[in-house]
């Protein structure tokens, strides 16, 4: 993981004042999911975060803070369960949370070699919210490596729009979250593609991103972490698990 500036209580406390006396003079016309606001008062986790993300930028980091609340009280995020997701989608396998990158983080796994352009994306963005809503329930605010496991996929299940999507949701929504973007096992015939997604990408993302293959996926993901498709030792078979 990059080294990322911590920082100070200074800084932590006048985005959490800030923040709050906005709340007061500026109310949002939407009211913020209390659930998320009790975030905020309750301790200094998301917002130093935000700070390490934003390198310190106290400015960018209230104006983002603010928009992250408002998007998550429109999109429902708190709110996300089972019942409310694509049932093809949650069971087939293509996007799922098994094992953790080599500091402990769980991986967040697309596997493209199941995707296909006639999905509704829309299900499938809000399946990963789901994932990521769970984790950081499960474990408070805990970080996830997304892990964009290309193996084995080709020009039909490769989609561009839908990969800008999921950096898209990472960038805007959830930008404290990731460890690190993991893409592994890039077909050379997918090379080109990937360099637009690489031109959509903020500096946060790509400071984080790693291109991987069988032969250094270890430096991140250790080997019994790995599938054994990845060149690991875990013969898992996804199957759909209720929190």
């Amino acid at each position: 993981m990059p080294t990322r500036k911590q920082p100070s209580q200074e800084q932590i406390n006048e985005v959490k004042t800030r923040f709050l006396d906005k709340l007061v003079t500026e109310p949002p016309k939407v009211p913020f999911n209390e659930s998320d606001l009790e975030r905020i008062r309750s301790n200094d986790i998301w917002i130093t975060q935000l700070l390490e993300v934003f390198k310190l930028d106290v400015e960018k980091t209230i104006m983002r803070l603010w928009e992250i609340c408002a998007w998550r009280e429109s999109y429902g995020a708190n709110d996300i369960i089972e019942s409310k997701l694509n049932k093809e989608y949650l069971h087939d396998g293509q996007i799922y949370v098994h094992n953790h990158d080599h500091e402990g983080k769980p991986l967040l796994i697309v596997n493209f070699s199941k995707h296909s352009k006639s999905k509704n994306q829309d299900d499938l963005i809000r399946l990963i919210v789901y994932w990521v809503e769970r984790i950081q329930r499960e474990d408070y605010l805990q970080k996830i490596t997304l892990f964009m496991d290309m193996t084995n996929s080709g020009l039909s299940n490769v989609d561009i729009d839908f990969v800008k999507k999921i950096i898209s949701l990472f960038e805007t929504s959830y930008p404290n979250a990731p460890n690190y973007i993991i893409v592994h096992q890039l077909p050379f015939l997918l090379n080109a593609a990937f360099k637009v997604v690489k031109n959509f990408m903020p500096a946060e993302a790509l400071e984080i991103l790693r291109v991987t293959t069988k032969k250094d996926i270890q430096e991140y993901v250790n080997k019994d972490n790995c599938l054994t498709i990845w060149g690991g030792t875990d013969d898992y078979s996804f199957e759909f698990k209720s929190a």
